[in-house]
């Protein structure tokens, strides 16, 4: 186990400034005369998808295993090393995508030292609150004080399903309200409501969240999206094609949500970001499964219009990223954090870089190979997690006792 608030600034901007000038340093030398290197980078997304899988699978805390550091650290330069040389051969589409997730990882990475992300329980009627706790029980001191003023649970119309969860706080004498998907900010933290107390209501826990780092990976997220949505663009120069393929996808999209339940959604799940995350996801599935069909096809037919198959995995790769970074901002404002390492976050992770890795890859039958792997972890994301070990703490399952 790696304690990575040892590498606290101004150790982590150190480490990340040296990387930086490392991998300009090598550029040349990895990406011209090393034959291996593509290779290299397909075994990375490899393994981090095989980590990220046991994580979704067990959630053991690999992520805190100099294991997965190590993996992380050569992604991150792969990924810069990639994104230079995308630069010089004037790549637009894959030099954004390529150098979104280098910010997105090294600013997650190097981050985590300096971040606070702690609990706080605060009673109706109590005293101020100045400590909050983190998961390793250590106590964590805030330049500032709470004070629980009100609790208050709204329900629908049945009386008994509860839509929303508010907290009335006093800040340093400052009156402000948090609620789920919607936290207040004082002093560069942003305060969440968490959880309440569920035998009488009378105290509400409160998550303390500072990322300093966080406009690092904000601003990789927003060129990941560029990039992602320029390869559609790039994929799809016959959008008659792509407009059948779509609506293809919608009836298998409205099909998947027509089981949910729109009238009584918990609160966690009333975020303007869940529609989209939900419906590009549901693209995302369809057209992998698409792309599964047709790629079958093709190994045994030459009908299948040429390149049809590829193009399908490419959509679908990019549609997966894109839901992933909608449901990343909701997890943000409902929980905290962009990532919690959550049982269906981890497969969702591993579907998408699977469906990368064979859009990497040379050969019919290879592409295929990758992207039947990629269906069968979409299927996993989808309903599977359900069924594992690490359930018992996702954030995904929507019950009182876990999440609110």
């Amino acid at each position: 186990m790696v304690d990575l608030h040892i590498f606290e600034f101004p150790l982590s901007l150190i480490l990340a400034l040296a990387l930086v000038v490392c991998i300009f340093i090598f550029c040349k030398y990895l990406t011209g005369r090393f034959p291996a290197f593509r290779q290299i980078s397909l075994i990375l997304m490899l393994t981090l998808s095989v980590l990220l899988a046991i994580e979704g699978s067990w959630s053991i805390g690999i992520f805190h295993h100099w294991t997965f550091i190590t993996v992380i650290v050569l992604v991150i330069i792969a990924l810069g090393l990639t994104s230079i040389n995308d630069f010089s051969h004037k790549s637009l589409s894959a030099f954004l995508s390529h150098s979104g997730l280098f910010l997105v990882l090294a600013g997650g990475l190097f981050g985590a030292p300096d971040s606070t992300d702690a609990m706080m329980k605060v009673y109706l009627e109590g005293r101020k609150e100045h400590i909050a706790i983190d998961a390793n029980g250590n106590a964590v001191p805030l330049p500032f004080s709470v004070l629980l003023e009100d609790f208050k649970i709204d329900c629908y119309q049945d009386g008994i399903s509860p839509k929303q969860y508010t907290s009335t706080l006093s800040i340093d004498g400052r009156t402000t309200q948090t609620s789920v998907n919607h936290p207040c900010r004082y002093k560069g933290y942003r305060i969440y409501q968490s959880s309440y107390g569920i035998d009488s209501g009378r105290y509400s826990v409160l998550k303390i969240v500072r990322d300093p780092w966080l406009p690092v990976v904000d601003l990789g997220a927003l060129i990941l999206l560029f990039g992602a949505l320029l390869s559609l663009k790039t994929v799809w120069r016959n959008w008659k094609i792509l407009v059948a393929v779509l609506l293809l996808a919608v009836v298998f999209a409205l099909i998947s949500l027509e089981r949910i339940s729109f009238s009584t959604l918990p609160p966690a799940l009333r975020s303007l970001w869940f529609i989209p995350h939900l419906i590009v996801y549901m693209l995302a599935y369809s057209i992998l499964a698409l792309a599964v069909v047709s790629g079958f096809a093709s190994l045994f037919s030459t009908k299948v219009p040429y390149g049809l198959p590829e193009k399908l995995l490419s959509t679908a790769s990019s549609l997966l990223l894109i839901g992933m970074m909608c449901g990343a901002v909701w997890a943000k404002q409902a929980w905290g954090d962009y990532w919690t390492w959550d049982a269906k976050e981890c497969w969702a992770a591993a579907t998408w870089l699977l469906t990368l890795a064979g859009t990497h890859v040379q050969g019919k039958g290879l592409r295929f190979s990758f992207a039947v792997i990629a269906f069968l972890a979409m299927q996993m994301t989808w309903y599977g997690v359900n069924y594992l070990p690490s359930s018992m703490q996702s954030l995904h399952t929507y019950n009182q006792e876990k999440t609110i």
